[in-house]
């Protein structure tokens, strides 16, 4: 979905309100200290999470279904990284099972139809004591914009910004499939993040600000894999 104007979100997700200074700071702190670790970015985008996980010394991997944003985010990651063409609507052949420490799923989950066969995937590729950290639109947000009932599960064709036209796809639902969905799927809350804006986002985006701190836009989770149950 987003090829037709990926060089043009790369740009505005360097540097926009929601992104850098909301869904960003939510998701690196959820991911914690990734040093040493192995860190698969899923729909990578033009690269700057993993860029970032880089810097912060973890080994990364991702992909994205985009090529214009794999090819940005192999030039934004210089080589150090193993980024490939890959719609996530597919398993992932190429990362070995319990493999990863960490997958990060950055405004993306909810562009995917089967949800639960990708979680599933990813409970496949995690170490036993590896976590999921996934950001999407907080359903609260969706059911403002688009009205009807809140419980309501379906696509929906819309624009990703009212100010441009970027045609997607995505899935709004309740939180109570959500989280049903992660149980389906193998996995546990660690913990639930309706992300606050960062200071510095008063500065730039004072507007943004204000509507943030009263509503939150996104919800973040981290994930880890249920114990299997011990048999009696």
């Amino acid at each position: 979905m987003y090829e037709r104007f990926a060089r043009e979100y790369a740009a505005h997700a360097e540097d926009s309100a929601h992104n850098a200074f909301y869904d960003r700071p939510a998701v690196l702190g959820l991911a914690g200290d990734v040093a040493g670790r192995t860190v698969f970015d899923a729909a990578c985008g033009p690269g700057i999470y993993a860029r970032e996980f880089l810097d912060r010394g973890a080994r990364v991997l991702g992909c994205d279904a985009s090529p214009t944003f794999v090819e940005l985010a192999r030039d934004r990651t210089g080589g150090r990284a193993d980024i490939r063409l890959h719609d996530l609507s597919a398993p992932l052949t190429w990362v070995p099972d319990g493999s990863v420490d960490l997958v990060v799923l950055a405004l993306a989950v909810h562009y995917i139809d089967d949800r639960v066969a990708l979680l599933e995937e990813f409970r496949r590729v995690l170490t036993p004591a590896g976590a999921v950290v996934l950001s999407t639109e907080h359903p609260m947000m969706a059911w403002l914009r688009l009205g009807g009932s809140y419980f309501t599960t379906e696509p929906v064709e819309e624009s990703l910004s009212p100010d441009a036209d970027w045609p997607i796809r995505a899935w709004r639902r309740p939180l109570t499939v959500t989280c049903d969905e992660f149980r389906r799927a193998g996995f546990l809350i660690e913990e639930l993040l309706e992300p606050r804006p960062v200071p510095e986002m008063a500065d730039r985006y004072p507007d943004d600000h204000a509507k943030l701190e009263e509503l939150p836009a996104f919800i973040a989770f981290r994930l880890i894999p249920r114990p299997p149950v011990a048999a009696s």
